[in-house]
Parts: C-alpha cells; structure tokens; sequence
C-alpha cells in the first residue's frame, strides 16, 4: 500500500513559545516526502502568526530554507 505524504503545510503560531515547535512538527511531517522527491524543504514566514512550509523543488535535498514574503508587522509576536 502506498503512503501520500503532505506537499505543504500552513502554520498558524498562536503565541511565541509555540513557535518553533510547531514549525519543527510541520518539518517533520514533510520530511519522508522531500526525501522521496529528493529535494528540500522551505519555510516562508508570510507574518509574525503564519508560516508556510513546503516540499521544495528549488531547495537542495537535505537542507530548510528559511524565507520572509513581505512582512508588514514583526513585532507581533513581542
């Protein structure tokens, strides 16, 4: 039987605290996926409360890219 793997996923930090941890979780999750595409992961903050993390062509396999879209308000998690 064949297992499908997630290609992405939102992430949505509730408080600071929370925040690495649910960004590793969702990681974890892509993992078996990226391997399997033998490529990376990227992790793309959109603000200070959502990320996106996603199986990543343009990412050499093995490795997490962190990326920022436009980031109006840093500060939100302070």
């Amino acid at each position: 039987m064949t297992r499908f793997y997630p290609l992405h996923r939102a992430v949505i930090i509730k408080d600071a605290r929370g925040r690495d941890t649910a960004l590793s979780e969702a990681v974890q999750e892509l993992i078996p996926e990226a391997l399997r595409q033998r490529t990376g992961i990227s992790v793309t903050r959109h603000s200070g409360t959502e990320y996106n993390v996603a199986v990543d062509m343009t990412v050499p396999c093995g490795q997490i890219h962190e990326r920022h879209s436009h980031v109006p308000n840093l500060a939100e998690l302070s």
